[in-house]
């Protein structure tokens, strides 16, 4: 992966994600608040050890990969709270932001803190000219995090699973340059 970890900001480390990270990961999936905007809103129905073999594969693959997520953790505690990163997406043919947090981390401003880490290191360190995210139509949070981070509407698209249309958000470099100046 080619972001230079870790990547520090005033409350979080972000940093490769370890074996070590997945029993909270895991916890994260089996959270039906966590993940009922994510796809069709179901929980990951694997068992403990096949998950945790897909975990252990995920980070061997994103080892290789251009870009990937990061383990987001509290400095203060060295704490997992969850993951950001910018990944290649099928489904928006394209390189997407996306994060995930456990359900005590929420409402503390962890996604745009971490969010606007990840932007900056994708922008400096590639020649990514835009990113997009897409989310839930119902997951106002979520909206909130992409729009402080500086995202706009797009366009939006149909998702098979929910079978609805779901906005996707969009920011180019030079909009987030823009942003960081103010």
């Amino acid at each position: 992966m080619i972001f230079r970890t870790p990547i520090e900001t005033y409350r979080l480390r972000l940093q490769n994600e370890s074996c070590l990270d997945f029993e909270r990961f895991y916890s994260m999936t089996v959270d039906p608040e966590v993940m009922q905007y994510i796809g069709d809103g179901s929980v990951y129905h694997w068992t403990r050890e096949v998950a945790s073999a897909k975990y252990g594969e995920e980070i061997v693959r994103q080892e290789n990969d251009k870009t990937g997520n990061l383990a987001v953790y509290r400095k203060d505690e060295s704490f997992y709270i969850g993951w950001c990163g910018v990944t290649y997406s099928k489904f928006l043919d394209h390189v997407e932001l996306g994060y995930r947090y456990c359900r005590d981390s929420w409402n503390r401003g962890y996604a745009t803190e971490a969010g606007k880490a990840i932007l900056a290191e994708t922008y400096r360190v590639t020649d990514i000219n835009k990113i997009l995210a897409c989310v839930h139509p119902e997951n106002i949070s979520s909206i909130r995090v992409l729009e402080k981070l500086g995202f706009h509407l797009s366009h939006t698209k149909f998702s098979n699973p929910i079978k609805k249309e779901i906005p996707v958000f969009g920011i180019d470099r030079a909009a987030f340059e823009h942003s960081r100046e103010c």
